[in-house]
């Protein structure tokens, strides 16, 4: 298993805006692309951080094709950043795991 540390300067007042965005990126790329889902926190500096799960390296690496509706729904998210740009913090193998196991649920 893979997880990928990101991290989102928000503009602010587009706090909200970004949330509903980043669900519907979020559950764009696990319907399509693999992913395991995500997790959104907020920290300390009000930036968020999103904790994302892959089965694998190759699944996250492998050319993913973005239909019309992904890209506009990634563009609509990247839109509510400072700098339109998602920081990747970290890719981690998991090396022990010992969180609970909860399915994906999407609303």
């Amino acid at each position: 298993m893979l997880a990928i540390i990101l991290e989102f300067d928000v503009a602010e007042g587009k706090e909200e805006e970004f949330r509903e965005s980043w669900k519907e990126t979020t559950e764009y790329i696990h319907r399509n692309f693999g992913s395991l889902g995500s997790r959104l926190h907020r920290a300390e500096d009000g930036k968020f951080i999103a904790y994302a799960q892959w089965p694998d390296r190759e699944t996250y690496e492998k050319e993913h094709d973005w239909s019309e509706e992904g890209a506009k729904c990634r563009e609509r998210m990247r839109e509510t950043l400072k700098s339109e740009k998602v920081t990747v913090l970290h890719k981690l193998d998991v090396d022990t795991d010992l969180l609970e196991r909860k399915i994906f649920h999407l609303q």
